[in-house]
């Protein structure tokens, strides 16, 4: 006997749920049969979808999280006399930033089996390539004339690190690696459906917002991204990024 035939709307309703746009990649690498660990080049996705997924917001809130952290960092400058309470009111922030950030990382990692293993030993690779791409641009620069400005974004934070030095290694070092992985190598191109040119585009992003000052101030941010966009995609693994920038912005401070 033949199967009952579905009414006329719930076989509307259906089609209508696999035409609409899947906001979770798992699907849609089921689905379209995807490698484990690739990407497609590019997605076309409906600009509605973009503006409803939830990753966008998600990004868009951790990251002005770190602006209001360093903010209520500045604030002790302008106002010493609650600075200590300040600085402890930006610890307490940072640690909530940070383990929200690293809830929602891992949640995200298990959901996808092809995530690889964090590996330090090829993250102090990429570290050492870094370090030598941005030591032979600079070479480069100089001898045909071009030296690095001072940084406006990095000036600023030079200067609440000599004031207060505790809260602002925290942030530099823990906080903002964390977060801002989270938000521009994992979010912001998950916002789209995750593909090599919305991992590109979110980390021009990433760059532009950093407020690079001269050639050489770009050619150096642009490394930085590149290594970090690499070691995110290598394994998969968002962690492998997060040390990779970890270990830089320590760099930083001690050179």
């Amino acid at each position: 006997m033949p199967a009952a035939r579905k009414p006329l709307k719930v076989r509307q309703i259906e089609r209508m749920k696999e035409k609409e746009y899947s906001k979770s990649y798992l699907k849609q690498k089921q689905e379209h049969q995807e490698e484990p660990n690739s990407y497609p080049l590019t997605r076309l996705i409906l600009i509605k979808d973009f503006f409803r997924t939830p990753d966008l917001y998600k990004a868009i809130g951790f990251f002005f999280s770190i602006q209001i952290i360093i903010a209520t960092i500045a604030a002790g400058l302008r106002y010493p006399e609650f600075a200590g309470a300040l600085n402890l009111l930006a610890l307490v922030l940072g640690v909530t930033i940070v383990t929200l950030s690293i809830r929602t990382i891992n949640k995200r990692q298990r959901l996808d089996p092809t995530r690889r293993r964090f590996r330090l030993s090829r993250v102090l690779l990429i570290v050492t390539v870094m370090l030598l791409a941005l030591f032979a641009t600079t070479f480069i620069y100089n001898l045909i004339g071009i030296t690095m400005p001072e940084q406006p974004n990095q000036s600023s934070l030079n200067s609440l690190l000599v004031v207060f030095p505790v809260v602002m290694i925290f942030t530099m070092v823990v906080v903002s690696p964390v977060t801002e992985e989270l938000v521009f190598r994992e979010l912001l191109p998950y916002a789209t459906g995750p593909s090599y040119l919305s991992f590109v585009i979110a980390s021009i992003i990433f760059i532009a917002l950093h407020a690079p000052y001269g050639i050489m101030g770009w050619t150096s941010y642009a490394i930085l991204a590149a290594g970090f966009l690499y070691a995110r995609l290598k394994d998969n693994n968002v962690y492998t990024a997060i040390a990779v920038h970890m270990i830089w912005n320590a760099l930083t401070l001690i050179i």
